[in-house]
């Protein structure tokens, strides 16, 4: 089963700054296909989708990718108190796209 996983982390010596990890395995029967990842936050009524950063880049070959990007508290800060942020991986060229979801990491960014 297709898994993906987030991590946010802060960077050391670089006040209001994180680092984002997107990671995915399970995805054999994407292989060579193009992936694209965004952030969202979590909330009760209507997620908000996270500007910066997003990406993309194509499924290895043995079904994982990984994706690495920096990103600022203020884009995290996505309803000014406790942040709960997930991943979305959208899979495409697959005659339709296909969306999996992320564990949520919860802070305050």
């Amino acid at each position: 089963m297709p898994e993906v996983k987030l991590s946010i982390t802060p960077i050391e010596g670089s006040p209001d700054n994180y680092k984002v990890q997107i990671s995915g395995s399970g995805f054999e029967f994407a292989a060579n296909k193009e992936v694209r990842w965004k952030l969202m936050g979590d909330d009760p009524i209507s997620d908000d989708e996270i500007a910066d950063p997003r990406g993309s880049g194509v499924v290895n070959t043995d079904g994982t990718f990984f994706f690495t990007s920096n990103a600022t508290g203020e884009n995290l800060n996505e309803d000014w108190g406790k942040d709960e942020i997930y991943a979305v991986v959208s899979i495409a060229g697959m005659g339709t796209t296909f969306n999996y979801e992320s564990n949520r990491v919860s802070g305050h960014y």
